[in-house]
């Protein structure tokens, strides 16, 4: 692949000029210059194909094939089965694409063949990813049938009916006969795209220079390797230029830039500006580096290689982190085989075990804490934990917040990193509160934020992550009255816009795609769900700060509508348990589907987690309005725990009892750590003490020292903390690229956790 346009000023400008001034394979068209290929002289050196429409401009010595360019033996090469038509695309997609990867042909089936030489060759073909998160184009070289080794990509949650913008590479060898090569793409769901393709004879290093250079190769392809690609870019291209017939240079140089080209996108991170510049977002990026460093790693003969740890090393990260982030299957079994591999190869690196998902404590100011002699062992436990956690925090405001409050790993990510820091900044920590200010500020003036919310119209756990997470905490933080104002936005779309009054009198959103500048009310995303009270997050501190009863009214309204429908028994649903949602208007809970636990909306977060959002909600509405009612469903659902537990059900596992049933909701509300805290703020605010033997059973390690005086119960509480705060603290620092999972403990890892 040729340098990408936007790096080409990035180039050392002496060897600019060498490579834009003298063609590699001569003029764009022809094979070397004039000649061509004939039956009586076979292609025997690299060649380089660039598809597209009639005068679309080509890198510079690569032939420009158009799709009328049939196979003929005077030429020499040629399509045996014609491209339906010839592509490009848009400019969006400038900054992540060149001249080669910019334009192609397609076809339901496409053949090409080439007079080569007899003998080993390097065949490369980049051809684009359309729709697919999953290949299902069939490669076939000689008329046989190849792999391609392209990793299968979780599928996205909404369906996708665009081109995703990326492109796969794939790279393997073939012994070609006295009659040439056959190339065939057959298309799958999508058609062929071929973007291009490039032929090389086995690359041999046969001189003290070339041999020189693939020493180089394999210093710089060592895993941990921080050897730039610039020199050996410069030394590949001198060679090439020198001999446009080099075999070894021309392969050489294409994995170089392949491997730069990678590398460059992973270290984009999630930059708001990246988004900008390459066309393509943080995971789009994500996908194509993996897509990059699949053509790298090909099956084949991989030991010999020398690009092969570097490639696997980051390949390997690539997918942990996309495995954090999508818990995607696909993912997290790619990242355990390319991170085991490494592990093998180099059981004493701390990081590789770190990725292999050893625990390894670096020495750290931490180590060295001193206590009072007559200090609790909770007290000390907790001292170490906030110290440990300032310390991540600080980390990413220090060293990595720039002056927009960006942490790089895309806006809506940052702001979830902030859900933790509460605690440090009750306790007076100044570099967390101004970090978070920027955040906060950085977000509100982004182009992603319209008049209070976010521009797009997105599914609402995305679209009000923008300002849920950090324009209501500045309330608490601050007096200043522009962050009050901030919240009125959500409040008069709460109000005015996102919600309405169904036949029956209730208040509910008309969707759970929501945006400042419109809805989406496509089945099935025209439902209220407990994922909307994220959105209402400014508008419940704003009556929290104000008193508004305006503000109050349309809560209490909404939380009356919940209530009602959490004590219906549709479809099995035990009364009192919250649902996964509810369409708007006519109140079917969760539509036509037929299960009362799987929303079936696309994201599996739609579907029943227990229902502590809208608990909590209830819960908020009633310390504004002591209307009891609104207690209901979490009286209801407590008293369906307690029977269970009375009846010996509690002991069972959950895989026992039938999904939907009472006995399962039991199951698993007793391991829902966000119910468990929507019970403990419950009775800290009310004093119920009826279900008191219930929660020094099962609740959260705080209230339960709250209702015995055992300290056991806080240090319990610490011990997840410190356990994930002590270790592999680079996983939380300058090697996550992903900011919405940086956590405090492993138990925060789950669904259904804290906001």
């Amino acid at each position: 692949m040729h340098i990408p346009r936007t790096n080409r000023n990035c180039i050392l400008s002496v060897y600019i000029a060498l490579l834009l001034t003298t063609p590699l394979f001569g003029p764009a068209g022809g094979l070397y210059g004039n000649e061509e290929a004939t039956a009586d002289s076979p292609i025997n050196r690299p060649l380089r194909f660039d598809f597209g429409p009639a005068g679309s401009p080509a890198a510079n010595g690569d032939v420009a094939l158009t799709v009328d360019q049939i196979y003929s033996t005077d030429r020499g090469f040629g399509w045996t089965t014609v491209p339906e038509k010839s592509f490009t695309f848009s400019p969006r997609l400038d900054g992540s694409r060149n001249d080669l990867t910019i334009d192609g042909a397609l076809g339901s089936r496409l053949a090409f063949r080439a007079d080569m030489a007899p003998g080993k060759w390097w065949i490369t073909i980049w051809a684009d990813a359309g729709t697919e998160d999953q290949s299902t184009l069939k490669l076939l070289l000689g008329g046989k049938p190849r792999a391609t080794g392209w990793h299968s990509f979780t599928p996205s949650s909404e369906p996708r009916k665009s081109y995703i913008g990326l492109y796969r590479i794939y790279h393997g060898s073939v012994v070609v006969g006295d009659d040439g090569l056959d190339i065939e793409l057959i298309g799958g769901n999508d058609p062929a795209l071929l973007l291009g393709l490039s032929l090389i004879p086995d690359p041999i290093a046969a001189n003290e220079r070339q041999q020189w250079i693939l020493q180089r190769l394999r210093e710089a392809g060592a895993f941990d390797s921080k050897a730039p690609l610039t020199s050996l870019h410069y030394d590949l291209s001198s060679l090439k230029h020198e001999d446009p017939s080099d075999a070894f240079a021309t392969y050489w140089l294409e994995h170089i830039e392949i491997l730069a080209e990678a590398e460059k996108l992973r270290k984009l991170a999630g930059w708001e500006w990246a988004k900008d510049t390459t066309g393509q977002s943080i995971f789009g990026r994500f996908n194509q580096t993996v897509m990059l460093y699949d053509g790298l790693l090909s099956p084949r003969d991989l030991d010999s290689y020398p690009l092969y740890e570097r490639a696997l090393w980051n390949r390997g990260r690539m997918h942990h982190w996309m495995g954090e982030e999508r818990h995607g299957i696909n993912e997290i079994n790619a990242a355990e085989r390319d991170l085991a591999a490494m592990h093998a190869l180099h059981p004493d690196s701390d990081l590789v075990a770190m990725y292999y998902g050893i625990k390894i404590d670096l020495p750290d100011p931490y180590d060295d804490i001193v206590y009072p002699s007559n200090a609790p062992e909770w007290s000390s436990a907790q001292r170490e934990a906030l110290l440990r956690m300032r310390g991540i925090a600080h980390w990413w405001v220090k060293d990595r917040q720039l002056p927009n409050g960006e942490l790089g790993g895309k806006l809506d990510d940052d702001v979830e990193i902030l859900r933790w820091w509460p605690s440090l900044i009750y306790s007076g920590d100044t570099v967390a509160l101004e970090g978070w200010r920027k955040l906060a500020n950085g977000v509100w003036h982004s182009p992603r934020i319209y008049q209070g919310f976010s521009k797009a119209v997105r599914d609402v756990e995305h679209s009000s992550e923008y300002i849920s997470d950090t324009a209501p905490m500045m309330v608490v933080y601050s007096d200043d009255p522009v962050y009050l104002e901030r919240l009125r936005f959500s409040a008069d779309y709460f109000a005015n816009f996102w919600t309405g009054i169904t036949p029956s009198g209730h208040r509910f959103f008309k969707s759970s795609w929501i945006g400042a500048t419109g809805m989406d009310t496509r089945p099935p995303r025209n439902r209220d769900v407990p994922m909307n009270a994220r959105a209402v997050k400014a508008v419940r501190y704003l009556a929290w700060k104000t008193g508004d009863p305006e503000v109050i009214k349309t809560l209490h309204e909404w939380s009356l509508a919940w209530v009602h429908a959490a004590m219906r028994t549709d479809k099995g649903k035990p009364a009192g348990i919250i649902p996964p949602s509810i369409r708007f208007p006519d109140e079917a809970l969760n539509g036509d589907e037929p299960s009362w636990v799987r929303a079936n909306m696309y994201w599996d977060y739609y579907d029943w987690t227990g229902g502590s959002k809208m608990l909590d909600q209830l819960l908020f509405t009633y310390t504004l309005t002591q209307d009891e009612t609104l207690l209901e469903p979490l009286h209801s659902t407590l008293d369906l725990i307690r029977e269970h537990v009375d009846n010996g059900d509690a002991d069972k596992s959950i895989e026992e009892f039938e999904e939907g049933s009472p006995a399962w909701t039991v199951a698993y509300l007793l391991q829902n750590l966000a119910f468990r805290s929507v019970v403990t703020q419950w009775r800290l605010y009310t004093g119920d003490n009826r279900y008191d033997n219930l929660i020094r059973r099962y609740g959260e390690p705080y209230i339960r020292y709250r209702l015995t005086g055992d300290e056991q119960h806080l240090l319990d509480g610490m011990q997840p903390v410190l356990d994930y705060v002590r270790y592999n603290t680079p996983l939380n620092t300058y090697e996550n690229p992903v900011t919405d999972r940086i956590y405090v403990a492993d138990r925060y890892n789950k669904k259904g956790g804290p906001d």
